[in-house]
């Protein structure tokens, strides 16, 4: 009964991918169980280690992937414990149990998937169009409010949310194998938009960044990016035609060509120009894209066809040592509970390790696991009493299926229709679960009310102890979140200003965006002064940056290329610096990103202008209140 809530999505592809996924945890658990009850029954203490590892190590490894499948891993580590200590009592009965919660999860999963699928299914397809329609839109907002603000910088901070908003998309698409829309044949042209959404966040706050610099050294702009500014307005305003796109790109490869680089205005004009192109091409073959999902008729070019065969499946942020400690912190809440349990000979102690189990697992990728572990508890409380009133009062008077329908719907019909609000789904949720587990729906009623309880308030001790090691180990504040998210973009950064890091563009930007994303709500709640006002879009303008200067590292040796791998070793030390001290900007940096800025601009080489822009950019993020200085400093190197 538990499952069918479990797996209910607003979407039918999301109940079918749920579905599979929990079968699959449900089938790898119960496998686990059977597998070392048996061998190791007889030895508690190796059998409460073994449980442990194997929950704290699946969970581990779940939380290292943060789409829907991570369901996969997490569900068998606390299903294993759930059979395992369920059956400590009755070895012999190990196989029948793994059985028969096999079963039960099997009939939910099909009840679920088949009312979703005939009754009035909403497929995931046109939500992931609306959604990257939506996305676009903003992103044009966000282009035009860039183009004609005098303060274009101020507008980045009230765009970062299109950050998360892109790693959603991301998280939906994963369904999209499981619809029965004809959106599940376009993956890739999904795939593909995902991309140009991607780079378009980067795109974007840089040429704002251009523009406020350029405003800076003069109060009117240039007659050329005056007209480039009114050329790409009316092109946005027109929808984003692809068949204008060729033109625009090559006015404004003209006007990169004719501006100078004797000053300051002229690198960021250039900067600015370059920065447009990439503007036009992302966000026009993104709108080409977005067109084909909805008439899949429209033929792509073939190059941008090409494009999107080539495009692989894009990453997400990933902590390791934070995963590596929720595991331990589940792993050492079941031994402490398992230590009590075997200690006391506490009948009913097996459901202490099976409720710190579940709720470890459960709020795993939360910062702090303790205040919802708290909530479950008390949904715990509230759902004992229904339980009680159900098994002692109202079932006893019932005796066919009908009957039994008819009293559960005045309570599960409710929660269910609670459960379609964000704010309150997940409270609603666990209450359910916990007045499930409590039920307990069998063919025969158990009357022996001290069993009942001993059986239910034992989950209390289980959820207490989760919450003392989670507070001890792995309960930190959204600051120290914030600060541990930046601390990881430091380190990305570092690798790859030091060459140890050559992903691709758009790969690197999954990472980089999706840490922003994350990023950007614990920062809108911050307190801490090192992080009130911070910018969170510079990091991910500085890393793609430095993904536009690794091409340069393959070019023959010259004075310029010289002077860049300096710079880029200088910047990896510089970020290097930051994981482990407070921001150093030294001045040794600041040399050496004037000389290779100069260095570079005196003998642009064809094809340049992406590096040149780059480099510009870097001194504007790491030195913004410096003035650029194109005089050479003598001995610096």
């Amino acid at each position: 009964m538990l499952t069918v809530y479990v797996v209910s999505q607003p979407m039918a592809a999301a109940v079918r991918s749920k579905a599979i996924q929990r079968l699959l945890g449900t089938l790898l658990g119960a496998a686990a169980a059977v597998i070392m009850l048996p061998l190791l029954v007889n030895t508690p203490l190796l059998l409460s280690l073994a449980m442990a590892l194997w929950v704290g190590g699946c969970l581990a490894v779940s939380l290292l992937d943060r789409s829907p499948r991570s369901y996969i891993l997490m569900l068998a580590g606390y299903t294993a414990a759930i059979i395992g200590f369920s059956s400590v009592n009755q070895p012999a009965e190990i196989f029948s149990m793994a059985v028969a919660r096999t079963e039960e999860i099997s009939l939910g999963i099909l009840c679920a998937t088949v009312m979703h699928s005939l009754w009035f299914p909403s497929p995931v397809g046109e939500a992931i169009r609306t959604r990257i329609s939506n996305w676009l839109g903003e992103a044009d907002h966000w282009a035009l409010d860039i183009l004609h603000s005098n303060t274009p910088a101020t507008i980045n901070r009230d765009r970062i949310k299109l950050a998360g908003a892109a790693s959603e998309i991301h998280i939906l698409a994963t369904h999209l194998p499981f619809d029965t829309s004809n959106l599940r044949e376009k993956a890739l042209v999904v795939r593909g938009l995902h991309d140009r959404i991607l780079m378009l966040i980067p795109v974007l706050s840089s040429l704002s960044e251009r523009l406020a610099a350029m405003r800076c050294e003069r109060s009117e702009l240039d007659p050329q990016s005056a007209r480039a500014i009114t050329r790409i307005t009316g092109w946005i305003n027109a929808g984003a035609p692809s068949e204008v796109i060729p033109q625009l790109l090559e006015e404004l490869e003209t006007l990169c060509s004719l501006t100078g680089t004797n000053d300051w205005y002229a690198l960021n004009q250039i900067g600015f120009f370059s920065r447009l192109q990439d503007l036009v091409m992302a966000l026009g073959e993104g709108r080409t894209l977005l067109n084909h999902l909805y008439d899949p008729q429209l033929p792509l070019l073939a190059s941008l066809d090409e494009k999107i065969k080539k495009a692989g499946a894009r990453p997400m942020h990933k902590d390791p040592g934070l995963a590596l400690l929720s595991g331990a912190a589940a792993t050492l809440a079941i031994l402490i509970v398992c230590a009590v349990w075997i200690t006391l000979g506490w009948d009913e102690g097996g459901a202490s390790a099976i409720g710190a189990s579940i709720v470890c697992c459960l709020f795993a990728a939360m910062d702090d696991p303790a205040p919802a572990i708290k909530t479950f508890g008390i949904s715990l409380l509230i759902a004992i009493p229904l339980a009680a009133l159900y098994i002692f009062f109202i079932f006893p008077a019932i005796n066919s299926f009908p009957m039994l329908v008819l009293t559960l719907a005045p309570l599960m019909l409710p929660m269910g229709l609670i459960m379609l609000n964000p704010r309150i789904a997940l409270p609603a949720l666990i209450t359910l679960l916990n007045f499930c587990n409590a039920l307990a729906i069998a063919s025969r009623i158990n009357s022996d009310f001290a069993s009942f309880l001993n059986l239910n308030l034992s989950m209390f001790f289980g959820m207490f102890v989760a919450v003392l090691v989670n507070r001890s180990l792995r309960s930190m504040s959204a600051d120290a979140s914030a600060k541990r998210l930046l601390h990881h973009t430091w380190q990305s950064l570092a690798r790859l200003a030091g060459g140890q890091n050559n992903e691709e563009t758009a790969t690197f930007a999954s990472q980089m965006i999706d840490r922003l994303g994350l990023l950007a709500p614990r920062l809108s709640i911050s307190k801490d002064q090192d992080l009130t006002g911070l910018d969170a879009l510079k990091e991910l303008r500085v890393g793609m940056d430095l993904v536009a200067l690794q091409s340069i590292r393959n070019l023959p040796s010259s004075k310029a290329s010289t002077a860049v791998e300096q710079l880029l070793q200088a910047v990896a030390k510089h970020y290097a610096s930051r994981t482990t001290a407070n921001a150093i900007h030294d001045k040794q940096l600041l040399i050496c990103m004037d000389h290779a800025l100069s260095t570079f601009a005196s003998s642009l080489p064809a094809g340049g202008v992406p590096q040149l822009t780059a480099l510009v950019g870097l001194r504007c993020n790491l030195f913004p209140q410096v003035p650029f200085n194109t005089r050479v400093v003598k001995g610096m190197i």
